[in-house]
């Protein structure tokens, strides 16, 4: 797999996947117009991704998700549990801001809803 980057936007995070370090990364704030077609090639890329690699990380460092985004971010986890759940090593690093009780509580819903290892990482 190549590598792959999308710089990030007012509207937009900064997508970073790693095909060496088996990571995707994903940052910044996430309001797109339209987040299904702006998520759409990097659900693709996920599914290649955990279906390639025995193990693989998921690194999110958002401040900001509106609706769509979140239902976007939903299926990312979804892909990836799917490949967790297939025996796959793949797991969530979900980083926040201490001050950010939004971010923090949004990583908490989600981690309630899987089954891989998903870690919740206060950053200052």
């Amino acid at each position: 797999m190549e590598e792959y980057y999308i710089e990030a936007t007012k509207s937009s995070p900064e997508v970073t996947f790693d095909p060496e370090k088996n990571t995707l990364i994903i940052k910044g704030e996430s309001y797109p117009e339209n987040s299904f077609a702006f998520y759409k090639p990097i659900f693709e890329l996920l599914e290649k991704a955990v279906s390639n690699y025995n193990e693989f990380k998921l690194i999110i460092k958002v401040s900001y998700l509106n609706t769509s985004s979140t239902k976007s971010f939903m299926n990312l986890l979804d892909i990836a549990e799917e490949g967790y759940q297939k025996g796959g090593n793949i797991s969530v690093d979900w980083y926040y801001e201490k001050d950010n009780e939004h971010s923090y509580e949004l990583a908490l819903d989600f981690k309630d809803y899987l089954e891989m290892p998903f870690n919740i990482i206060a950053e200052s």
